[in-house]
């Protein structure tokens, strides 16, 4: 059987947020709304929408677009999500002119496996933002080379059904890493695969 999409995987998207606790980068990206008097804020790739809702509660218009249904879902049940515009969809689908500031957090940007995907996925941004306007996106450190760390084998995972462990096996093909994950419970298996671009340093 082919992997599946983690992201597209209900009992597994439903994880993500606990999952990823501590991440620093939501207060780095609320700061630098504030700090930027940014009224309307667009998010590519808003997942389960925890950013949005955050910004949304904060004061801003914000619009997040995600491909993902499954995320959709969660990310319509945040907090304060009533106040968020969702698109299902890419980039292209963000509006012309309307944002202060465009965001891609954690590793979306890493999404876009070659420069004309990247370039397409910027025009898009470029073209949704007011004049003046702000891109903000993250990058990993190549020399970290981060992605060594990611194998691992039995790390626990828990969701409202109980916990299980995720066994993580990692490859690189020149600047793309796949990492291919098994997700046990109760002696249910289920198979994952992404692949990210991390440029050699």
């Amino acid at each position: 059987m082919e992997p599946e999409n983690y992201y597209a995987t209900p009992e597994l998207a439903a994880a993500y947020d606990t999952d990823s606790e501590g991440r620093r980068d939501l207060d780095f990206y609320l700061s630098l709304a504030a700090r930027l008097n940014t009224v309307r804020v667009a998010d590519i790739g808003a997942g389960t929408g925890l950013l949005c809702s955050l910004l949304a509660g904060a004061g801003h218009e914000v619009t997040g677009v995600e491909p993902q249904h499954t995320m959709l879902d969660i990310a319509r049940r945040q907090e304060h999500a009533a106040s968020v515009w969702w698109l299902h969809g890419t980039a292209e689908k963000l509006p012309a002119g309307w944002a202060d500031l465009v965001l891609m957090t954690g590793h979306v940007a890493q999404y876009f496996l070659d420069d004309a995907a990247w370039a397409e996925a910027v025009g898009h941004a470029k073209r949704s933002l007011r004049s003046g306007g702000r891109l903000a996106f993250e990058v990993r450190n190549p020399a970290a080379a981060a992605w060594r760390s990611w194998t691992t084998q039995g790390r626990q995972w828990a969701t409202d059904r109980g916990a299980g462990t995720v066994s993580i096996e990692v490859s690189r093909d020149g600047d793309l890493v796949t990492h291919v994950d098994t997700w046990t419970r109760e002696n249910i298996s289920r198979t994952t695969s992404e692949t990210l671009e991390i440029p050699l340093a």
